[in-house]
């Protein structure tokens, strides 16, 4: 007899459940919908419809992935972000809330008109796309340091239709100003903070979170190349850890800019604007 789709995601839920995860329904309904090309609504409108050998099997794959902890999102394929369907891979970070603060916050600072864009470490694009998305106008540049990660960040664009000049290197070194706001979500764990990750981090490439030392080494070289990246009014806009912020602005007065440190959705100090003293 053939296994049904309630069944099959009733067994799935509890198995995730037993492997710790606490949104394991919800998880397995997102799997399930995923890979059968259905909403989470026709899992249960269609409750009862038969799956073959094949299709238990490939669900089956799916659902152990998550269960060793693999991000939800590398297991999908995809990840929502700022309105935006995004392909994700393992060659990038997936792409989390936080950061879509740090997009409004760009937003809601940006002039309006025309204006030159640039997101540093770009990942999947995420920053970049959703940026050009809200704001057609805007002329967005995005640099990354890994071609792997470009290579999806390109794709997105692409699905999308949205215009966005990508090109590989490290941090802004050969690119030009002025840009109105330079954004970025660059690697920030500190080696002593390792041990404090979730450990789904260690699906996700460790280029674009462990920079070494105190975390701070790619955000430091950075800042020191702000003021030749930034418009007069432009604004260098930085996500980091919560303990981060006033090694942060320390940084930042060292280079000639002052700095204002923004709280996210927790509470906790995760970004910082900085600006031409």
């Amino acid at each position: 007899m053939a296994n049904t789709l309630l069944d099959l995601v009733q067994r799935s839920a509890t198995w995730l459940a037993e492997k710790g995860l606490d949104n394991a329904r919800r998880e397995a309904e997102w799997i399930f919908a995923e890979a059968l090309g259905l909403t989470r609504l026709d899992l249960y409108t269609r409750f009862d419809m038969p799956l073959d050998m094949a299709e238990t099997t490939r669900l089956r794959a799916l659902v152990q992935r998550r269960g060793r902890r693999e991000p939800l999102a590398y297991v999908l394929g995809n990840q929502d972000f700022h309105g935006l369907k995004l392909r994700v891979t393992p060659a990038v970070l997936v792409p989390r809330p936080e950061t879509e603060e740090l997009v409004d916050l760009v937003l809601a600072a940006l002039p309006p008109g025309v204006q030159a864009v640039l997101d540093v470490g770009t990942g999947s694009g995420a920053i970049a796309l959703a940026l050009k998305h809200a704001r057609p106008e805007l002329e967005v540049q995005a640099r990354d340091l890994s071609p792997e990660a470009l290579r999806v960040a390109k794709a997105n664009a692409d699905a999308l239709a949205l215009v966005v000049a990508f090109s590989q290197g490290d941090l802004a070194v050969g690119l030009s100003g002025p840009f109105a706001a330079v954004v970025a979500n660059l690697p920030y764990i500190a080696d002593d903070e390792r041990g404090l990750c979730d450990p789904e981090l260690a699906f996700e490439p460790a280029l674009a979170l462990f920079p070494g030392g105190d975390g701070l080494g790619p955000i430091r070289a950075l800042i020191a190349d702000a003021p030749r990246l930034l418009a007069p009014d432009g604004r260098l806009w930085l996500e980091h850890g919560f303990r981060q912020a006033p090694a942060i602005t320390a940084a930042a007065i060292a280079a000639g800019l002052q700095a204002t440190v923004h709280r996210d959705g927790a509470g906790h100090e995760r970004f910082s604007e900085l600006r031409r003293a």
